[in-house]
């Protein structure tokens, strides 16, 4: 019996609307171990797609957008393309409000996830499928028909459950009254609940439910998501280069005069708690000789916060992620106060370059960083315990470089390859043994 299970062909429809590292990832999990159908998405920069290049030649400014939508790791003909909505949403997030954007993001969602589930009944009328894997928001219908249809059904949770999530905005938006604006207000806006509604429904439906964090995890077994279905498979650390580790064994000695380069890259909006940062730093009050703070990223929040940021503050909008692997090598702390965050990719990010993080027990922290071995872990929304800990790396610098190198052992330990071999592992597994469950109803 075992060995029929273990030879049994698995086949899935792997679905997103986009095509960020940690979907590749699984994707490429599923055509690595023969168990993938088809990925289903809407636009992306492909080395034998003609829209894509088509798209770069003649609009050339948005050719920084469209490489990070570059999916060469999979072959043409796994995808099926939905990508003229997605066009559209491309082209007002540089040109419209956040409020038109927002609009058009959610009608070319809910188009896509009707189409996906127009491709689950026309595929499995050709041919035996055996799962679907979707995200949130973008999955009803097609949950919908795979259920129809005996499909086994696999979710994705990306972030923490709305639940969780709507109480700490309030909570913000009453202590800092400064933060509102037009994007932090969709955050309480009730006629957004009913985008609630239907991930609470995609919940339900699901069989499989595959979270990235502990963290994610218990915000979802808060929710009354049945935690028998809910699977956590982390995402993986960027490849560890050599060159890292001995520079960071040669930093070890480093000298006192350097000023602590500080860094937060990514969005900067509510839910990163960036607003604390700027406090805290402003609170301390470093002179130039002892530390710096640089801030990379689109900002969501109101422009006002960040003027009067004393001291030696370096602002940048979003930049290439090449250039930003460059500057974790500059970087001596990450600073991420996230408010909840499924896993923060940047965590991740920064200690595989050696860059040591302080980050909240909202994020993947717990499950990979031990205070004041391999980084640091402030209480959420603690801007007095935030301010203690940066001052703690400005007066004991000469410590960052070991707590770096410790970050980067934890890194080495959990590539994307492991998190690849993880998720086919788990997704068939869970598959056969539902097979086995409606064999024996």
């Amino acid at each position: 019996m075992m060995e029929n299970k273990e030879s049994k062909k698995v086949k899935v429809i792997h679905a997103h609307p986009g095509a960020g590292i940690f979907v590749r990832q699984s994707a490429l999990s599923y055509l690595e171990n023969d168990m993938l159908e088809y990925f289903l998405t809407t636009f992306v920069s492909h080395e034998k797609y003609f829209l894509s290049n088509f798209i770069t030649k003649i609009v050339p400014q948005l050719k920084r957008d469209i490489s990070r939508k570059a999916i060469n790791e999979l072959p043409f003909e796994k995808l099926k393309l939905y990508p003229y909505r997605e066009l559209i949403r491309l082209f007002s997030s540089r040109y419209a409000s956040p409020m038109v954007t927002h609009h058009i993001w959610e009608w070319s969602e809910l188009a896509f996830d009707n189409w996906v589930a127009s491709v689950i009944a026309q595929e499995s009328k050709k041919q035996k499928i055996d799962a679907i894997h979707v995200y949130e928001h973008a999955a009803l219908s097609s949950l919908q028909k795979a259920k129809q249809k005996g499909i086994f059904t696999i979710f994705e949770q990306p972030s923490q459950h709305h639940s969780f999530f709507a109480p700490i905005v309030k909570q913000q938006l009453e202590k800092y009254p400064e933060l509102r604006s037009d994007e932090t207000n969709i955050l309480v806006d009730k006629k957004y609940d009913k985008y609630n509604q239907r991930k609470d429904e995609e919940l339900q439906l699901a069989d499989l439910v595959i979270c990235n964090s502990s963290f994610t995890k218990r915000t979802l077994i808060a929710a009354d998501i049945d935690d028998k279905k809910i699977q956590v498979i982390p995402h993986g650390f960027p490849k560890i280069l050599t060159e890292i580790n001995t520079d960071n064994k040669s930093k070890l000695g480093a000298t006192k005069q350097k000023p602590v380069i500080f860094l937060n890259a990514g969005t900067q909006n509510l839910r990163k708690g960036v607003h604390l940062l700027y406090n805290a730093w402003r609170k301390a009050n470093f002179s130039s000789q002892e530390a710096e703070l640089w801030l990379i990223g689109r900002s969501s929040l109101p422009k006002n916060l960040t003027h009067d940021l004393q001291g030696s503050v370096k602002i940048k909008d979003s930049i290439p992620r090449d250039e930003l692997m460059q500057l974790y090598k500059e970087a001596d702390v990450f600073v991420l106060p996230t408010l909840a965050d499924g896993f923060a990719m940047v965590i991740s990010e920064s200690m595989s370059q050696g860059v040591p993080v302080i980050t909240t027990q909202n994020s993947m922290a717990p499950d990979f960083i031990t205070h004041q071995k391999n980084g640091w872990i402030v209480p959420v929304g603690d801007e007095d315990a935030l301010l203690q800990q940066m001052k703690w790396c400005v007066e004991n610098r000469n410590l960052l470089p070991k707590i770096g190198y410790e970050a980067i052992q934890t890194a080495k330990n959990w590539q994307w390859e492991n998190f690849r071999n993880k998720t086919a592992t788990t997704v068939k597994e869970q598959i056969l043994i539902h097979h086995d469950k409606q064999r024996t109803k």
